[in-house]
């Protein structure tokens, strides 16, 4: 699995990004790239915003108030995918059966003797959604249910406080069960749902289970099979030609009229097609008879140029009797025509009569088929992939989520239905770019119905066209299935899968698809539209129609619909989104005259009198209707209330503290009535199960050990010893509050005397919760901290007892101060921070050392923040806010932190990044001399997971959390090197690792998929199994290892705590060596140590060999290649190179078998030589030892010899020289070469000969051998020319130059004038020297720019630069307040020059007499001249009056 995982890595780099990378290798992989990718893809989070958000805020949005499932996606997310695989871990599942049944013994939870045991909390239990009364059952006591965090349990007797839940083992524990129901007409049969598709995939989906045993072993039997869980995309629909050898695929777009293409499980339509007749299906078709019952394809457009649309054609096919109609595009010969694939929309028309479906596909595929047809009887399969209308989103379809299943009894038949949907995830969002959303679950959400439990047939609940939700030809997704007294079934809605339920609510496109209601025929074949719940409000932009969302149904005795509606609703002129209820006769529902009733009050003043979910209606809401009462109903939202006037009214039943009601945890998801006697009832919410009887209503939680853990820490061995002390708590069976004193108090003791295994959790929803005990068993939780735990630790100092707790973020962190500080032998809190400022994750990272009383806490944006100066706990200390400093500088969010157990003068901390960046702090616990040093490794992509050591510092384990990256390396030098110890391991994420005391070759890690172990860490390619008991299939959030006795405590993320001891197991050995490569001359020998270890009293013979050696190599052992060892100790080997050896690298393997066991190491051997080219000549004295050159021939003397000499010949011995054009084309370059032959040797005559390459378009030059030392090639054009020079005299010599020859610029000037200044700055480029004449004089300069000073009246300027044909720049200025005009005599026209800075003039012509000849208004340009025209004046005196702003001036001018 690991070798496949880097190629898919790699695969997935190019195809998403273009990138190719030269894949030989695991070393060719571009780690630093993956690292480019990985933190653009944290940067892109989907949860960037949601994840900073209060809980309350995340409440208003729709989104699951805890925060941490973000965290975990962006920590476990494919460094290059962008998002988790999660859809791998049932493929791994199914992969995992075979390893199962290969059981070894040798780590905590595979030996009888020391396997895993759950530890419960035998009375704190989490989310439960699937229960129900055992039906063989005829007490009506047993009991089945199952944990949305996995696994099924069975209580015998439910009535019995004591009675204690087991766990069945024939179904996988990670299975996240939503629903579990039987078969009424054999109770043999149960079927569990699984998946929670309204908390967007926090509880992913695997299909439907059964079991034909009364729940002894399950089986899926729908969805979630690895062979349907492939990832698609949406436009991969596809026709195929099955009657042809087409290997083809032909791509199409569905039309959004007519129903849909079948999808998975019957995922094809598949039928001969013929041509239509006329070929257009613009008119009746005439070949109807050929076409009935058969796929017809028609040609887009109409032979005669009429208007024909899409609906016309297709209606002409179904008249004819097709089964379905396929059109290709057609070339209309019109400029642009492009073959592209079109969506088919109806313009007009009855789109309901049309009851066949309609694709498109393009031109040249519809050519293809058109031959095909023409030619043989042709057969397509026109396969449908998914039914989401968003383009571009990925699928995955073999996560079904199941909402619901049903059985019903058909007249003896039973009818299994199942409510399967799939959830826009952004859990698995790609962040690679906007259209990389991602589905889970089929993309074809509709309810299933089999009688057989292997054929499925699908019942889609949609419209030809959904005006209300303007969802076209789209199926919604089901959501909750009930029977009405007429055995028919009835179906409700919740959100499409295309809607995110991250925020959206108030836009003009809101979620939409929810809040519907579908009764399907008697047959129970098709379903038919009831009515729906939707709110239309007003706003800038027209009305908006807010459809509702999740809906759930229940009918009552006397068979009145009553349905539980999370809508828009207006309050105290607000819009909220928030639980409604309604209620009417099958009559009312389809007339629309149903009633809205009031909703259930909370008395607990912190939920809104609008809203019984306090904002979590999409999450924790139930409806049930008593069977045979139909004035009670029961409604569920934070607490439980009842109805006794069928919904008329309410009452409250429960109350999460305790003060208005029956205490029972907060957050109901399911109630379920006992069919034999329905006055039995289970609950199901957020802290397991509870069940009420008549007159009573108690939690049953007694080893329904199904509690979320995410952190668990053990006191260590000894702290207790000889000593009591009290912790006081929240009871789970009781609530918190007190009747008589009127207020939440701690109402649950746990005494700590002499308890050796005392340990502490953070769990979801069920605080921090301690246990203590002696008997390696179940023991009752005691929640000391409330609300959601997270980090836990416990002081490593017995002297000093305590226990450090946090809440979320750094916002509550606490210690649980355990040294009976009031001298009542009780614990007490001590506040460590208090403050709602959200810092760092959710569920943070921490790390403890007792050794200076710090508390090191990731304080994000790669800063820890450390608390310090309390655990002295002084007094009048309790309640007050301790010191903090920061580290910061570290790179990144942290995402693991631990403490070197082994120094204790100074605190050193590991610290682990999101972006896989290793720090290691010295001098940690004090702010002023801490020093940071980066531990840098190649190899590291992804996010740190862990850090452990082994048997000290030196040792360093190191795990991370991603998909698709190597998971675990090891360093035995203190991160100097590290090595890879993935091995065999599945692509999923590692959580945790611990290293046996008693064994180094075996090590435990936590995973998603339960503990995983090796025996054989130090091997290359260690070989890990997945340990088969306990918590096997279930995340490991946590472990702690407690010295002394080497016992470990392991938290589960839903089967709450477990426990297990590293034993002298079983006898083994291990080798290990300092020396990783060896360089041996050849015909030379060298030496080498391994050292081996025993363990367990290991007494046997090993016989030691050394393989892949070169060729002839001789190998000798001391003491022995082979003997008994029974003791530690150290093997020599000596390994002789022969002579003739081929030099080059060498992979050794150094294996050590006994009888029971087996080890290898890898040595890299160089062969080394003195002879390396073989020509007789010793490296030492070869002037080119790596080619062979017997004749050792060295031309220039360097003592290189020529054969790799890159200059054989003196560096001096050629002079080329170039000149550049003269003048733009005038082709006059030259290039010329003179040979030096002093360096050469006397005696022989060296010729060479030159080539030219390159140049301007159309040159050539022919090879020519030099005849004299001297060469010149002239009448060369500008450009860039290669000169290369060859000769026989020397092998395989070749010398060439660069010769570039220019051509001068032309002269570019930029002038500006400051007439105020009476200055000109000129910018000159083109030359190196600039002349320029102003007014007749010359001026030189070999600057860029220069100002000059301009005279009063008219200045000249004429530049030229080095030649004149560079070009020439002149310009004439005007500097004056005056006028002038020049010519004067003037002839057919003269310049005005107009002073001063107006921008407009007015110029009148006067002759002698005072008449005006002409008058003109003009704009003054920048150079201040303006034509005059006098051509058509004549000869005579006139007078020139200019009228300006500032000038008002006549002139005298003289007509010639």
């Amino acid at each position: 699995m690991s070798r496949q995982k880097n190629i898919i890595r790699l695969l997935a780099l190019f195809l998403l990004f273009g990138v190719f990378l030269n894949y030989n290798s695991k070393s060719d992989i571009d780690y630093e790239l993956i690292r480019e990718l990985h933190a653009s893809n944290l940067e892109k989070s989907p949860f960037k915003k949601t994840k900073a958000l209060t809980k309350k805020e995340r409440k208003e949005l729709q989104i699951p108030p805890n925060a941490h499932n973000d965290r975990l996606w962006e920590l476990t997310m494919d460094p290059v995918l962008g998002r988790p695989k999660t859809e791998n871990i049932f493929l791994i599942q199914e992969e995992l059966d075979q390893l199962s049944k290969n059981k070894e013994p040798g780590v905590p939870g595979e030996n009888p003797d020391m396997a895993w045991v759950a530890r419960g909390p035998s009375n704190i239990a989490g989310r439960t959604n699937g229960i129900m009364f055992d039906p063989n059952d005829s007490s009506n006591k047993r009991v089945f249910a199952g944990g949305v965090s996995g696994g099924i349990f069975m209580n015998k007797n439910i009535e019995d406080a004591e009675s204690e839940w087991e766990m069945i083992e024939g179904v996988p524990r990670n299975l996240p069960i939503s629903v579990l129901t039987y078969d009424p007409n054999n109770l043999n049969i149960f079927y569990a749902g699984t998946g929670e598709i309204y908390t967007g995939g926090d509880a992913i989906g695997n299909g439907l289970w059964r079991s034909t045993d009364a729940g002894v072993t399950w089986e899926n039997i729908f969805g979630g099979r690895s062979n349907s869980e492939q990832i698609f995309k949406s436009n991969v629909n596809e026709v195929s030609i099955t009657s042809q050898n087409d290997i083809n695929p032909i791509n199409f777009l569905q039309a959004t009229f007519g129903p849909n293409l079948p999808g998975p499980p019957i995922d094809y339509l598949e039928e001969e097609i013929v041509i239509a007749s006329p070929i257009d299906g613009c008119s009746t078709l005439s070949n109807s008879e050929e076409i009935n019952g058969k796929i017809v394809l028609i040609e887009e457009g109409s032979l005669d140029g009429n208007n024909c649309d899409y609906l016309k054609k297709v209606t002409e096919g179904q008249t004819a009797g097709a089964k379905a109609v396929i059109i290709y595009n057609k070339d209309t010969g019109e400029t642009g025509w492009t073959d592209d694939l079109k969506t088919m929309n109806a313009t007009n028309g009855d789109v309901s009569a049309v009851k066949i479906s309609s694709i498109f596909i393009k031109a040249a595929d519809g050519k293809k088929i058109k031959e095909f047809i023409e030619n043989e009887k042709t057969t397509i399969k026109i396969s449908k992939k998914s039914n989401i209308a968003s383009s571009g989103i990925t699928i995955v379809p073999g996560m079904f989520f199941i909402n619901d299943v049903i059985v019903r009894d058909n007249n003896g038949t039973s009818e299994v239905y199942v409510a399967a949907g799939s959830r826009l995830w952004d859990r698995i969002l790609g962040t690679r770019g906007d259209d990389q959303n991602a589905i889970l679950g089929s993309g074809h959400d509709a309810v299933y119905k089999s009688v057989d439990g292997i054929n499925w047939s699908k019942i889609e609940l949609y419209h030809p066209v959904d005006n209300d939700n303007e969802i076209p030809n789209l199926a919604v997704v089901p959501m909750d299935l009930e029977l009405d007294s007429d055995n028919r079934l009835w179906a409700s809605s919740t959100i499409s899968p295309q809607y995110s339920l991250v925020g959206g609510q108030w836009g003009d496109n809101p979620p939409k698809g929810g809040g519907k209601i579908y009764r399907f025929n008697e047959e129970g074949t098709s379903a038919t539209f009831v009515n729906g719940i939707k709110v239309d409000r007003s706003t800038s932009n027209g009305t908006v129609t807010y459809a509702g969302r999740r809906t759930e149904m229940a009918f009552t005795a006397d068979n009145q619909l009553i349905v539980l509606c999370i809508a828009v609703q207006l309050d105290g002129g607000y819009y909220r989104v928030v639980p409604r209820l309604y209620k009417g006769s099958i009559e009312d529902w389809i007339s629309g005259s149903y009633n809205e009733l009031d909703k259930p009050i909370d008395q607990d003043s912190g939920i809104e009198d609008y809203d019984f979910a306090r904002g979590q209606g999409y999450y924790s809401v139930s409806l049930a209707a008593h069977p045979t009462d139909m004035n009670k109903v029961y409604v569920g939202g934070i607490n439980l209330f009842l109805s006794n006037q069928g919904g008329e009214d309410w009452g409250q039943l429960t109350h999460s503290r305790g003060r208005y009601a029956q205490y029972l945890h907060a957050d109901q998801h399911a109630v379920i009535f006992n069919k034999k006697d329905p006055n039995k009832t289970l609950i199901g919410n957020d802290g397991g199960i509870g069940f009420k009887s008549p007159g009573d209503l108690v939690p049953r939680n007694n080893k329904f050990h199904t509690a979320q853990y995410y952190t668990i820490s053990v006191a260590p061995l000894g702290m207790f010893d000889n000593y009591t002390t009290i912790v006081s708590g929240f009871d789970p069976l009781t609530g918190s509050w007190n009747p008589e004193t009127e207020q939440t108090e701690y109402t649950k003791e746990t005494t700590i005397n002499g308890h050796k295994d005392v340990f502490a959790g953070g769990m979801q929803d069920n605080g921090t919760s301690i246990q203590a005990d002696n008997n390696n068993g179940f023991s009752e939780g005691n929640d000391f901290g409330s609300g959601d735990g997270a980090a836990t630790m416990f002081s490593q100092n017995n002297s000093n007892k305590y226990v450090v707790y946090n809440y979320v973020y750094n916002n509550s962190v606490r210690v649980l101060n355990m040294n009976n500080p009031g001298n009542d032998g009780r614990s007490r809190w001590w506040r460590i921070s208090s403050n709602e400022d959200d810092e760092g994750d959710f569920i943070n990272k921490q790390a403890l050392d007792s050794n200076f009383g710090v508390i090191y806490s990731n304080a994000g944006g790669g800063k820890i923040r450390a608390y310090h100066n309390w655990d002295d706990f002084a007094s009048g200390t309790q309640g007050s806010v301790k010191d903090t400093y920061i580290i910061d500088n570290l790179s990144n969010n942290i995402s693991a932190l631990t403490v070197s157990p082994f120094q204790t003068q100074s605190s050193t901390l590991y610290a682990g990044t999101d972006n896989g960046q290793l720090w290691k702090i010295k001098e940690a616990q004090n702010p002023n001399t801490q020093i940071k040093e980066r531990i840098i490794w190649d190899e590291f992509s992804g996010s740190i997971s862990d850090i452990e050591f082994g048997e000290n510092e030196n040792h360093i384990f190191l795990t991370f959390y991603n998909y698709g990256v190597e998971s675990i390396f090891y360093s035995s030098d203190g991160g100097e090197t590290w090595s890879k110890k993935e091995g065999n391991l599945p692509d999923l994420p590692v959580f945790n690792i611990l290293q046996s005391p008693l064994d180094k070759d075996e090590v435990i890690i936590g995973t998603e998929l339960g503990v995983w172990f090796t025996n054989n860490f130090s091997s290359d390619n260690p070989s890990w199994k997945q340990a088969n008991a306990g918590m096997k299939d279930v995340r490991v959030t946590d472990m702690d290892l407690r010295k002394g006795d080497n016992k470990v405590f392991i938290s589960t993320y839903g089967l709450g705590i477990f426990s297990g001891i590293f034993k002298n197991s079983e006898p083994t050995f291990t080798i290990n060596s300092t020396t990783k490569s060896l360089e041996i001359l050849e015909g030379e020998k060298k030496s080498f140590d391994i050292d081996y270890m025993v363990y367990n009293n290991f007494n046997e013979e090993i016989i030691f060999s050394l393989d892949n050696i070169p060729n002839n190599a001789l190998v000798s052992y001391s003491p022995a290649k082979k003997f008994v060892v029974n003791k530690d100790g150290k093997l020599t080997i000596e390994l002789e190179i022969d002579k003739n050896t081929d030099i080059g690298y060498y992979n050794l393997t150094l294996k050590a078998e006994s009888t029971s066991k087996s080890r290898e190491l890898k040595i890299t051997l160089k062969v080394i030589s003195n002879d390396n080219d073989k020509d007789g000549i010793l490296n030492d004295e070869d002037n080119c030892p790596e080619i062979a050159n017997a004749d050792q021939a060295d031309t220039d003397g360097d003592d290189i010899g020529d054969v790799c000499d890159p200059n054989p010949l003196p560096i001096d011995t050629f002079n080329l020289e170039s000149s550049d054009e003269t003048c733009r084309s005038s082709d006059d370059g030259e290039m010329s070469l003179n040979v030096k032959r002093d360096g050469l040797p006397s005696d022989s005559n060296i010729k060479f000969t030159l080539a030219i390459t390159g140049g301007p378009d159309g040159f050539s030059h022919n090879p020519e051998e030099l005849t004299s030392d001297s060469w010149t090639k002239d009448k060369l054009q500008a450009g860039n020319y290669t000169v290369c020079l060859t000769s026989d005299f020397v092998s395989n010599f070749k010398q060439c130059f660069n010769v570039v020859i220019g051509e001068p610029q032309d002269l570019a000037v930029l002038s500006s004038i400051s007439r105020e200044n009476k200055s000109i700055s000129l910018d000159l480029s083109g030359g190196t020297k600039y002349n320029i004449i102003l007014n007749g004089n010359l001026i030189t300069t070999y600057d860029n720019n220069i100002d000059l000073s301009l005279s009063p009246g008219i200045n000249t300027i004429k530049v030229t630069a080095n030649k004149e044909c560079q070009g020439i720049f002149e310009e004439t200025i005007f500097i004056s307040e005056d006028i002038l005009l020049s010519p004067n005599p003037a002839n057919a026209s003269s310049k005005l020059w107009v002073g001063g800075f107006d921008e407009n003039v007015n110029i009148t012509l006067f002759d002698i007499t005072g008449r005006v000849i002409w008058t003109r208004n003009d704009k003054v340009p920048y150079s201040r001249s303006l034509n005059v025209p006098f051509s058509d004046v004549k000869s005579g005196m006139y007078i020139l009056k200019v009228d300006s702003e500032t000038i008002k001036k006549s002139i005298k001018v003289i007509r010639e």
